[in-house]
């Protein structure tokens, strides 16, 4: 039996000002599909969603629930209660839910003091009731809050939520949302700020999931672990690919074998339109007109695809390394009296890519401030190699200006920009990030979370360095750009230092990790993440340097 369909889309239109965004989406959800919304950043991904949670009406076309079916979204940046520290925010989620539990009490009360009519009624009530405490399991309520919490690394109860980081907003927020249990949910980058043990947490929470999810996010283990269905955003309409992100590649390998045998054959008849437009005289017929209108549309066909296909990233090298990077020998450090390492001893080799991980708050960006000479160790030392030069990539985007346009936020407004030993046109270095000619001259103000984010990037990836340090870099970038980052770096000849929770990326490009544990110990492992998680659940053992922990005494 077919499953029930619980949201329908039809003739979805979406303008900003003069431009269309969505154009003419429809599609039909069911009740318990997971779905991965993906494509390019400022497709149009997160307006869809916030079309679909409600919030943003100002659309053509229909967009509607069947039935009476509750809707839960998390956006990039979750409003919380601001008069209400964490635990009350987290009790608005689940105050529904206990009122539930008190009802079905109640009416079980009720029901053994009522006769003839009203028995029926209550009788009705409660199996609908029951149904629901099955459902949302109501009856382990406390037990499942108390687990969400702390697997989401939820800050202490007592914090103010005005005091909190926009990571520890997010997770607050997703937390009270998944607790509040929706029968639809739809989520903006849940993964974002969470570490590798609260996305695998998540990861089976959502499987379990008697509900539709529709959600947004680069992690593309994530992709491959949770949907069912790839929803891809591209040029204002919407394309659906049965299965998971895995199969989703591989429908994309058959389309484009597909498309160079079509590509031969267009090639061919654009090389003959063009060889009749060069010897017809500028007078011309309307047939004439047409024809070159033809290969005009033709033309602009292939442009658009060979511009995705074609975007490469090639990040400016600095100085020539020496032999000595970073040397960490015997490092400790802890805060009010809390040790986070110690004994922490590992050489940084010229060109490896560190991937760093750890839950929130374990020491990962205390190391990073002690190598870059920002705090000073309570035991030990770090070694700078004299050849090293460093270039920080931030989370924070307090560098750009809204009012300026992406040329301008990313360039200052040169025309050429210093790359290595020579200096490159500065709307190309613009265009290896993904952004068209178009796209370079809107202001930021305009632009998406995602596109915000590949303006950092390429702003702060201008500087020639030797030793790249990057915090949480992936974070609301689409897939293609993901991909071109990660050769990018592959072909980067200095060596990087990157704090990502994103597992995927991990395996693209890190040689060596670099794990702060839940148990309190931190080990330098040399190779991707799958390799460190192997070892890891093989018990290894001091290995020669190759896989090496460091525990608090």
């Amino acid at each position: 039996m077919a499953e029930r369909i619980v949201y329908q889309v039809e003739d979805l239109h979406k303008f900003y000002e003069q431009r269309e965004v969505l154009k003419g989406i429809t599609f039909a959800f069911q009740e318990t599909s997971k779905i991965g919304l993906i494509g390019a950043n400022g497709a149009g991904k997160s307006t869809f969603l916030r079309i679909l949670a409600g919030v943003d009406k100002e659309f053509e076309g229909i967009a509607r629930t069947n039935g009476d079916i509750s809707v839960g979204y998390l956006s990039q940046e979750p409003e919380l209660n601001p008069e209400k520290n964490v635990k009350g925010n987290i009790d608005e989620a689940v105050d529904h839910l206990r009122a539930t539990e008190a009802r079905y009490y109640e009416v079980m009360t009720l029901m053994g003091e009522a006769e003839g009519a009203e028995l029926g009624k209550l009788t009705r009530e409660f199996d609908h009731l029951q149904h629901e405490m099955d459902v949302k399991d109501i009856w382990n309520l406390d037990q499942h809050l108390e687990q969400a919490m702390h697997a989401l690394q939820v800050p202490p109860p007592e914090r103010d939520v005005e005091s909190l980081s926009g990571g520890e907003k997010r997770r607050v927020g997703l937390c009270k949302l998944l607790l509040e249990h929706p029968d639809m949910l739809l989520l903006d980058e849940p993964t974002n700020h969470l570490d590798a043990d609260s996305i695998l947490w998540l990861e089976t929470y959502l499987l379990d999931y008697q509900g539709l999810v529709i959600l947004i996010t680069h992690d593309r283990y994530f992709l491959d672990n949770v949907v069912d269905c790839m929803l891809e955003v591209a040029g204002g309409l919407a394309t659906a690919y049965p299965g998971n992100y895995s199969a989703y590649l591989e429908s994309e390998r058959t389309r484009l074998d597909v498309k160079r045998k079509h590509d031969a054959i267009r090639d061919k008849q654009l090389e003959k339109e063009l060889e009749w437009i060069r010897r017809t005289p500028k007078a011309q017929t309307k047939q004439s007109n047409a024809r070159l209108r033809r290969y005009q549309d033709m033309a602009d066909e292939v442009s658009a695809e060979e511009q995705v296909q074609s975007v490469e990233l090639r990040i400016p090298p600095g100085p020539r390394l020496g032999d000595k990077v970073v040397h960490v020998r015997n490092l400790k450090k802890a805060y009010g009296g809390r040790v986070l390492f110690e004994g922490l001893t590992f050489d940084f080799p010229p060109q490896a890519k560190l991937g760093v991980i750890g839950g929130n708050g374990r020491g990962k960006t205390t190391l990073l401030r002690l190598i870059l000479g920002e705090e000073e160790p309570d035991e030990g030392h770090v070694e700078i190699g004299p050849t090293v030069v460093t270039s920080v990539i931030e989370q924070s985007r307090d560098s750009l200006d809204d009012t300026k346009t992406v040329f301008e936020n990313v360039t200052e407004g040169n025309q050429l920009l210093p790359f290595g030993r020579t200096t490159i046109d500065a709307r190309a270095y613009v265009a290896r990030f993904n952004f068209k000619g178009e796209d370079q001259a809107r202001t930021l103000g305009e632009c998406s979370g995602g596109m915000r984010n590949r303006v950092l990037l390429a702003r702060m990836l201008r500087k020639p360095a030797n030793l790249v340090i990057m915090d949480e870099p992936t974070n609301d970038l689409d897939l293609d750009t993901l991909r071109v980052l990660e050769e990018g770096i592959a072909h980067y000849p200095g060596c990087m230092i990157i704090v990502t929770h994103d597992r995927y990326f991990l395996d693209k490009v890190a040689t060596h990790i670099l794990a702060f544990e839940e148990d309190g110990n931190v080990v330098f492992h040399q190779g991707d993440y799958q390799s460190y998680q192997r070892a890891k659940s093989e018990g290894a053992k001091d290995s020669g340097g190759t896989h090496r922990k460091f525990a608090r005494r």
